[in-house]
């Protein structure tokens, strides 16, 4: 996984939240089966302008409830390229990481 230089505080404070495990589960969700109901955590694809994806080949956003303590909202591309002649990659892109509730 890959975190941008100006998330990587707000990713380690996931784990200091809610958990290691629960960050644990989260990762292992969304970088082996990102589509796909997780069978622990509550998961909500958005509707309306909320879960409107990025761009072409981008999932709707996908609403991940890591505990009473978290959530995060990604979309994911299963074929991601960074150039017409460049490889395709699965790519999860986190858009919000919020630890306050609804």
């Amino acid at each position: 996984m890959l975190v941008h230089r100006q998330f990587r505080d707000h990713w380690a404070e996931l784990a200091a939240r809610v958990g290691l495990q629960q960050a644990q589960q989260f990762w292992d969700h969304v970088s082996h089966n990102p589509g796909q109901r997780d069978p622990i955590a509550q998961i909500t694809i958005l509707k309306g302008k909320a879960g409107k994806s990025m761009g072409p080949n981008w999932s709707r956003t996908y609403h991940y409830e890591v505990s009473g303590a978290g959530r995060i909202d990604y979309q994911f591309n299963e074929a991601f390229k960074t150039s017409p002649s460049g490889d395709a990659h699965r790519v999860v892109a986190i858009r919000t990481i919020s630890f306050g509730s609804h």
